[in-house]
């Protein structure tokens, strides 16, 4: 789908710890978004960055209480807007539910089962949602969840299991480590695997000198990690903002990206008091100066982004980094440029494309457009066999993942569906396809070439669903998707070039309904996202999924791995 409407959009950035709007784009170029500075930082590498530490041998016991999935608007309307959304209107018609085969075969090879929530415990604790993902670098695996991390042969073999905190060396009484991303950056002169998480304490209270959020980080000291114990950089910055303020805030949901000169991580920021929303923050790094880490562990270079002046903006929330697979164009006035989308929180056909550029400069910008393409809106949740009345979460309609081969980005949502009139309604996938380029004088362009509108048909729910193109681009995923009459289960699927998705095979079968997720008594938790990335042969793709089965008499996650070849 061809996007409808293109919109420069000023940014606001912090400068100097105050906030100022930067003038409009000129008349010259009104397709061209204004460039917004940065706040330059350093991150310096943690006491004992090379160590890991043993592992820690816990016995899983103690529930830990899960965040509930924080949004831009406050919870009541949250669950509002997930209640409306089993028979609100739903907009366009989703196209025809995909079948197995089509022109090419492919197959899903190399399948093994990843880290369970028993398998995740972190110093006595187990998790709910797993927060799934998966990075993989020539001969390595390295898999995360809530709260662990996982490294193992490319063929599944498991190597070592650390949970986060002591792998990173993060103090638990500052909270344990959630919310994980992994990613190998093969677009390097030294490709490197990536992991942060982040860390919380002082939530719920007005006590400020309570307030802990921070950001850790990391990096492998050579391509294939050897070990969890040795051989990485460790880093944390401060993830607090507007510390000292009504609006003092910690780091949540992250995103990690790269270009090819820098790195990125992502958070949306929700006050200590009452986790209600303040603002989307963009990280960006010196990847460059990072990835130089074989013979010491350096010290980095970072810029922060601020894009919304107000607190609670919905319409600039999850931004998400996109993986440059391989290297966007340079332009004029642009020098190594990497990309970002996100969506409006809620209801909306807006998509909003952002870049960063001349990050080795000492002096990067941002830039923002805003496309309008196929409407979407908060799916809603998803039923469960047993007709035990728990609900799975399904998530809201932000963006799950960004991948990017050259000059196109694409990126990945749920969102509210329906195929027959007068029944209910499910979620579904969108898939937009951003094209992107520059004016003649360097200023941000795109274009939405497609924008794939698809799910799995009546009575099946399609969420937490990742993206990872190859040099074809081709587009692997994972849907997670369940219903009345479909277990919690994960389903491998293909994007043509074209953008049409086609089923491969649901390689993470569910068997079980699962129970509540504390201390909600009607709905389980699930996602909150899912992991896709490509091979460094830039042909296969590597997912992480989760299903629900039974462990030790008890119906819960579990994850399964798989390598897609298209």
């Amino acid at each position: 789908m061809k996007s409808r409407s293109v919109l420069g959009i000023a940014i606001l950035v912090i400068a100097g710890g105050a906030l100022g709007p930067l003038p409009a784009a000129g008349a010259a170029e009104p397709a061209a978004a204004a460039e917004a500075s940065a706040e330059a930082r350093q991150a310096v590498p943690a006491p004992d960055a090379d160590k890991g530490g043993a592992q820690t041998q816990v016995t899983p016991g103690e529930e830990s209480t899960p965040t509930p999935l924080l949004t831009a608007t406050d919870s009541k309307t949250y669950q509002q807007q997930k209640k409306a959304a089993a028979t609100a209107p739903s907009g366009d018609r989703p196209d025809v539910p995909p079948v197995r085969g089509g022109p090419t075969t492919q197959v899903v090879t190399t399948l093994f089962n990843g880290l369970d929530r028993p398998g995740s415990a972190n110093n006595g604790s187990v998790f709910n949602p797993p927060d799934t993902i998966v990075g993989k670098s020539p001969n390595r695996i390295v898999e995360a969840t809530n709260s662990a991390v996982r490294l193992s042969t490319a063929t599944g073999t498991a190597l070592q299991t650390l949970d986060l905190n002591t792998f990173t060396g993060a103090a638990i009484a500052d909270g344990r480590l959630f919310d994980p991303k992994v990613y190998y950056d093969r677009n390097a002169a030294n490709p490197r695997v990536f992991v942060t998480a982040l860390q919380v304490a002082g939530r719920d209270n007005t006590n400020a000198a309570d307030d802990v959020s921070r950001i850790w980080i990391a990096i492998s000291r050579a391509a294939d990690p050897a070990s969890l114990s040795a051989g990485w950089c460790f880093y944390n910055i401060e993830g607090r903002r507007n510390v000292g303020t009504a609006d003092a805030s910690w780091s949540d949901y992250p995103g990690l990206g790269a270009g090819a000169d820098s790195f990125s991580v992502t958070t949306n920021q929700f006050r200590f008091t009452n986790r209600t929303f303040t603002f989307a923050i963009i990280r960006t790094f010196n990847k460059t100066i990072a990835e130089n880490n074989a013979a010491s562990c350096p010290t980095i270079p970072f810029f922060t982004f601020q894009p919304a002046a107000t607190a609670g903006d919905g319409t600039q929330f999850t931004i998400q980094p996109a993986q440059h697979y391989t290297s966007p164009s340079s332009f004029l006035n642009t020098t190594n440029p990497a990309y970002f989308l996100s969506t409006t929180s809620g209801t909306s056909n807006q998509y909003h494309v952002w870049r960063v550029r001349n990050v080795a400069s000492g002096a990067p910008t941002l830039a923002h457009l805003i496309l309008t393409s196929t409407g979407y809106g908060v799916p809603p949740d998803s039923p469960q066999p047993g007709g035990t009345g728990v609900l799975i979460d399904t998530g809201d309609n932000r963006i799950l993942q960004t991948g990017a081969i050259g000059n196109t980005v694409i990126g990945t949502l749920t969102t509210v569906c329906n195929f027959t009139g007068g029944t209910a309604n499910e979620s579904c996938t969108l898939t937009p396809r951003v094209a992107v380029g520059a004016t003649a004088t360097g200023g941000l362009t795109a274009s939405i070439v497609v924008n794939v509108f698809t799910g799995l048909g009546d009575n099946i729910f399609v969420h937490h669903n990742s993206i990872a193109p190859n040099s074809a681009l081709q587009a692997a995923a994972t849907w997670e998707f369940s219903g009345a009459g479909a277990f919690l289960s994960s389903e491998a699927m293909i994007a043509s070039t074209g953008g049409g998705w086609t089923r491969v095979q649901t390689y993470a079968p569910g068997t079980c309904t699962l129970p509540a997720t504390a201390p909600s008594t009607t709905t389980a938790r699930s996602g909150d996202y899912s992991g896709a990335q490509t091979d460094p042969n830039l042909n296969t793709q590597w997912i992480a999924g989760e299903q629900a089965v039974t462990i030790s008499g008890t119906c819960q996650w579990r994850t399964r791995i798989a390598q897609h070849v298209p």
